[in-house]
């Protein structure tokens, strides 16, 4: 038995954020129906690349789920949904603030109908607040909060990295919010509101930055701090291939097994230092070996915390992916061979797996209708 087994997801959400979350709900057994616009529905059905019929990023976030299609400004359709309402446990939206109050369809409204509700709203900057009412995306609130600042080379400008940081960590903490007040709710009958602004989530990342800044008065900045690749002890190197490791011999036991594995022992007191030639000499020394003969040197040595750059395709055949069967290779009847990451963690007595390819649009319109309500 899955531990969500039971609970009823009303998704509304669309494109990343919110699917990907209702998606750990879904891989955890919740009965999750994504109710879509009328055609095209979920957006991220529409976008590049595509496979014969929906696009490969459609298919990365919606296994598990069911779509039924309904249009909310129709007086039929908010029936329907009003009485799905009544028979969930957790509604899910991404629009912008008061977008769901104007349609009569908020919180309060939907408590009257079901008080336990837990409904969650996954917005840029939340529901209150000077920005509130800002449209934005990823990059703009990887911006705000403070974590684009900090990624890049010391000296050199942000770098926007290519995995979207504010879009995955709010389905996370979403997530975590909605298992909260489902909790709340089978205990006392109440359900919660469930606040979660991407911009906030973002600013989480950075306890560690925020505690430094406020012990030392100095702002951790690019390539400067502890953990930024600035030091030679914890830097990404190239090699004289033209390929790329990761050095991560943050304590001292470790600088030191790689100092002696390279006999470079004239190394030891230099672990901290941002001498210009102290890490240039660290990465002369890198560029002194090819890929394959530090991979061999940290074969050979216990505890060389000294591991390649791996490409996505270098990933997919890692053994150690394939050992956890971290990738699911789906095949679809349409589609043909989809990949999916399966969830990261494992579980005593539950076996994860894509129980339902990810719907077509409007596809379980009448099972869900019969399940729910009864009737079509």
């Amino acid at each position: 038995m899955l531990p969500l087994e039971g609970v009823v997801v009303l998704d509304l959400t669309r494109l990343l954020p919110g699917p990907y979350c209702s998606m750990i709900l879904a891989d955890l057994g919740a009965r999750v129906i994504k109710v879509e616009p009328p055609p095209p529905g979920d957006y991220m059905r529409e976008f590049e690349p595509k496979l014969k019929k929906e696009s490969a990023f459609y298919y990365a976030v919606n296994r598990n789920k069911e779509s039924i299609s309904l249009n909310l400004k129709d007086e039929g359709d908010r029936e329907i949904f009003l009485n799905l309402v009544g028979g969930a446990h957790v509604l899910m939206e991404g629009f912008r603030p008061g977008v769901m109050d104007r349609l009569d369809l908020g919180y309060e409204r939907l408590r009257e109908i079901n008080p336990g509700l837990v409904y969650c709203a996954i917005t840029g900057f939340g529901q209150d607040g000077p920005y509130r009412d800002m449209p934005g995306h990823d990059i703009n609130y990887i911006a705000m909060g403070g974590v684009l600042d900090q990624i890049g080379e010391k000296g050199g400008p942000p770098v926007v990295p290519t995995i979207q940081i504010a879009d995955l960590s709010s389905a996370f903490w979403a997530a975590i919010g909605i298992l909260a007040g489902v909790i709340r709710s089978r205990a006392t009958g109440e359900g919660a509101l469930v606040d979660v602004s991407m911009m906030d989530t973002v600013l989480s990342w950075l306890p560690i930055h925020f505690v430094q800044y406020a012990a030392t008065g100095h702002a951790p900045t690019r390539g400067d701090f502890l953990l930024g690749g600035g030091f030679p002890c914890y830097r990404v190197y190239e090699t004289a291939d033209g390929q790329y490791v990761t050095l991560g011999a943050l304590e001292g036991k470790f600088w030191k097994v790689f100092c002696e594995a390279v006999g470079r022992e004239d190394l030891l007191p230099h672990q901290f230092s941002q001498d210009s030639e102290v890490i240039g000499e660290v990465d002369r020394l890198f560029r002194s070996r090819t890929l394959e003969e530090w991979l061999e040197l940290t074969c050979a040595t216990e505890d060389l915390l000294l591991f390649p750059v791996q490409t996505i395709p270098q990933v997919m055949e890692d053994p150690q992916v394939q050992a956890r069967n971290m990738l699911w290779r789906v095949k679809h009847p349409q589609e043909g061979e989809l990949v999916m990451v399966a969830p990261p963690f494992r579980m005593s007595g539950v076996e994860f797996g894509c129980r339902r390819l990810p719907p077509a649009l409007d596809e379980d319109r009448e099972q869900i209708l019969r399940d729910l309500l009864g009737g079509e």
